[in-house]
């Protein structure tokens, strides 16, 4: 007799109609006291084109104690990526988008200046959407930008090099994105009073700008590597600019393979866990314990593990590590992967389903 096939774990569900019939017995009243709340929030990508649709729909998943954001619809056009946003955030410079890449220009750029508007007209879009919600409070803003070490990865002077090559270059460039974010910040509090605004910054190249890793545009070489000081100097300016601007600072980057001084100055990362073992949840441990935070990516797109598993598993590790339900007010729950991969309905899904494991999580800790 054939050995019987594992079971495969289930698609998320792939309409909004079955995900509500699904999530019934999610809209109990909660059963858990407040400072054990865990959250939940999204990384930024979004499927398709319908921006008041997006927002619409993360904002009824990830309504308060959750954290809502403004989505990414890069199916737009090379204007509305993750890149192109971040020129847009900048003050004093700009950059035009060329066959080459992103080049970086003091005067007027016409790309760089289109992605500026189809930015505003975002945040105009979040104002009008909260602007129709009925009498609930705006609760958070999370907004997702590159940082200054990946941005100078990603941008090329008009010389066709990148601007991480040139030390003067990547200081202005540097000094550019936070008068930027001043101005972007004030931005979102007048679109939309009373909310607290968070900045999750991106350093995916992080790792390899330190490192010296990353090529030249030639590609017969490597950059030399940015020296240690430096890195701190550009991270800890950023940090300090926002955080006295009342702004929470989230960093998303490779946080385990960097050194211990550089991943010190990141005051709150957001990182997958998946695969690593005890000592590289041990390295996080006097980061909880200082009550700095910690974002986790724990659920996959594209398939849906039971919340009260994920929660379960979750719980276990929590308590291994001897950190106790007195921390896990600190956890942020997100997705791992790209929801602008998948379609708009499935995407939903995946939030409701984060905010079902966050909510099994506390009722864990509650019972603990």
């Amino acid at each position: 007799m054939p050995a019987s096939r594992p079971a495969r774990p289930a698609l998320y569900l792939p309409t909004d109609a079955e995900m509500l019939a699904a999530r019934k017995d999610f809209e109990s009243p909660l059963a858990f006291e407040e400072h054990l709340t865990v959250r939940a929030t999204g990384l930024g990508p979004w499927a398709g084109r319908d921006v008041p649709d997006a927002v619409t729909r993360i904002r009824g998943e990830l309504g308060e104690p959750h954290l809502s954001y403004l989505p990414e619809l890069a199916d737009r056009g090379y204007r509305a990526t993750l890149l192109a946003r971040s020129i847009a955030a900048l003050e004093g410079l700009s950059a035009d988008g060329t066959a080459a890449g992103w080049r970086l220009t003091s005067g007027y750029a016409a790309e760089g200046d289109a992605a500026r508007s189809l930015l505003e007209s975002d945040i105009n879009i979040v104002a009008d959407v909260v602007g129709k919600e009925s009498g609930a409070a705006p609760g958070t803003i999370k907004l997702r930008l590159l940082g200054p070490l990946s941005l100078a990865a990603s941008t090329y002077l008009t010389s066709g090099e990148r601007v991480l090559s040139d030390y003067g270059a990547r200081r202005d460039l540097a000094e550019a994105q936070r008068a930027g974010f001043h101005s972007l910040i004030k931005l979102l509090r007048q679109a939309v009073p009373g909310a607290q605004v968070q900045i999750q910054v991106e350093e995916p190249l992080l790792v390899e700008v330190a490192a010296g890793q990353l090529p030249t545009s030639s590609g017969y070489r490597t950059l030399r590597a940015v020296p240690r000081h430096e890195l701190l100097t550009l991270l800890t300016s950023l940090h300090d600019e926002l955080e006295g601007a009342g702004t929470q600072v989230i960093t998303r980057t490779d946080y385990l393979k960097l050194h211990p001084e550089v991943a010190a100055c990141l005051s709150t990362p957001l990182l997958s866990m998946a695969g690593q073992p005890t000592s590289a949840w041990e390295a996080l441990a006097p980061r909880l314990e200082a009550e700095s935070g910690l974002y986790l990516e724990v659920i996959a797109p594209l398939v849906r593990v039971p919340a009260s598993d994920l929660a379960r598993g979750l719980w276990r590790t929590w308590s291994d590590l001897g950190l106790g339900k007195k921390l896990i007010h600190q956890l942020v729950l997100t997705e791992k992967g790209d929801l602008a991969a998948t379609d708009p309905q499935r995407a939903t899904t995946v939030l409701g389903h984060l905010t079902e494991t966050a909510r099994a999580l506390s009722e864990i800790a509650q019972d603990a």
